[in-house]
């Protein structure tokens, strides 16, 4: 009781101190202009603030039909969720295009089936062809259901989970990366997918453009990349200079 008491003069006397000098007590709120970032609140991971092209103020949203006053956030949400379901998308791509050109000849060769690529070795695209051969067109019809079946769960998921909707989150967590985690390490987990998954779309678009244009296979024009360091010549004679290892050369 006495400490309550003690409390209250003290934050009296503050009050009349400042009152007799003619001073308010205010809090000021922090200027978001001052901030980076397109998202309004300044509160979204990997917000750098590039838009040079402004989209982040067209509602493209197909609920932007029935309702005129979607504001900025539920915008720039949206966005978020569309660029981080083609970012995980194309983070499988990236992973799957090469894997796909360098494992495919052994896998056809072991099970006695079609080489699954075109005839100079490259992934089959819309741009390289062969997506009409073997299974390939049952497989894009299955990815085009799954990624339909993932749309109305998300569309359900956002509708349940109104003003506390997050972009992008599904309730996917399997391995239970983010069980016990705290906000900054769910902030920092946040920025660290979206910045790969926009590198994905960028390597992803390289892969494209440089089969197209070159006629080749990316794992042989980027060879540096998917080629074991043992298998250079210059490693073997290498080895065999410093350990005698005459063998070593296959």
């Amino acid at each position: 009781m006495k400490s309550i008491a003690a409390m209250t003069m003290l934050v009296g006397a503050t009050e009349a101190f400042n009152s007799f000098f003619g001073q308010k007590a205010t809090r000021t709120q922090p200027d978001l202009s001052l901030i980076p970032g397109v998202y309004p609140l300044k509160t979204m991971p990997a917000d750098y603030g590039f838009d040079p092209l402004g989209i982040a103020n067209y509602d493209l949203n197909l609920g932007s039909a029935s309702d005129k006053n979607r504001g900025k956030v539920d915008i720039v949400n949206d966005y978020r969720d569309a660029e981080l379901r083609h970012g995980r998308l194309a983070m499988l791509a990236a992973l799957a295009w090469p894997v796909q050109e360098l494992a495919s000849p052994a896998l056809a060769r072991d099970l006695h089936e079609k080489v699954l690529l075109t005839a100079d070795g490259r992934s089959p695209s819309v741009l390289n062809g062969g997506l009409g051969e073997g299974p390939i067109p049952f497989v894009l019809l299955g990815t085009a259901l799954a990624i339909a079946a993932l749309d109305l769960r998300a569309l359900e998921i956002k509708k349940r989970s109104g003003g506390d909707w997050l972009p992008g989150d599904y309730g996917f967590d399997p391995l239970r990366i983010l069980k016990g985690a705290s906000p900054y390490a769910v902030k920092n987990m946040q920025a660290k997918e979206i910045n790969n998954g926009r590198l994905a779309m960028i390597a992803v678009t390289a892969y494209v453009i440089q089969e197209a244009l070159s006629g080749e296979p990316m794992v042989i024009t980027s060879e540096q990349f998917f080629t074991p360091l043992y298998a250079y010549p210059w490693f073997q004679q290498l080895m065999t200079d410093l350990f005698g290892i005459a063998s070593f050369k296959a």
